[in-house]
This record gives structure tokens, C-alpha cells and sequence, in this order.
């Protein structure tokens, strides 16, 4: 969801550019505008998904990779800047 609605925000101001304007800058550019925030948000949910399995999991890759998962999820709590990015990405605000 939070793809879509950054998506339709970038296509609104896009639209509205060339409309106000006849600028089609926005618009041309729209395509790697959003590509690029879509791998940003991919690479975020493959992370978190590993992170989830392999904190719970032991059978999914091992005892080692289950306790690096549970030290980066202290991590998540103890770091400001953690938390703060943690949080950026989970609403969609990176």
C-alpha cells in the first residue's frame, strides 16, 4: 500500500506540473523516480523477511544466523537511528 500511494503521489505532482507548466520533466522522469524507491523497498522486505525467519527459525539457516538476527533486532530497540530507519521504512517514508 504504501507503494502505491508514494506512486500516485509522484504522478499527481507529475500531472499537475505539466498541466500548470507544460513542463514534462516529472513526467519523463517518473518511471525512475518510483524504480528506485521500489528496489529500495524490496531490498527492505527481503531483509526484514530473513530477519523473521531466522530469529525464530533455527531450522531455517542455522543457530548462527538466528542469533545475528536476534542482536540485530536489539538493535532495532537500543538504536535511535536504528528504530528511526526501521520505522522510515516500515511506513514507506525512506
Amino acid at each position: 500500500m504504501n507503494l502505491a500511494l508514494h506512486e500516485a503521489d509522484i504522478f499527481a505532482a507529475a500531472v499537475l506540473k505539466q498541466v500548470k507548466e507544460q513542463d514534462t520533466c516529472l513526467l519523463e522522469a517518473y518511471s525512475a523516480t518510483c524504480m528506485k524507491h521500489v528496489w529500495n523497498y524490496q531490498a527492505f522486505a527481503a531483509w526484514f523477511t530473513d530477519l523473521m525467519h531466522d530469529a525464530g527459525d533455527v531450522s531455517y539457516h542455522g543457530e548462527f544466523r538466528r542469533r545475528l538476527a536476534r542482536a540485530e533486532f536489539e538493535r532495532l530497540y537500543d538504536s535511535e537511528a536504528a528504530n528511526r530507519l526501521f520505522g522510515e521504512f516500515l511506513t514507506g517514508l525512506n
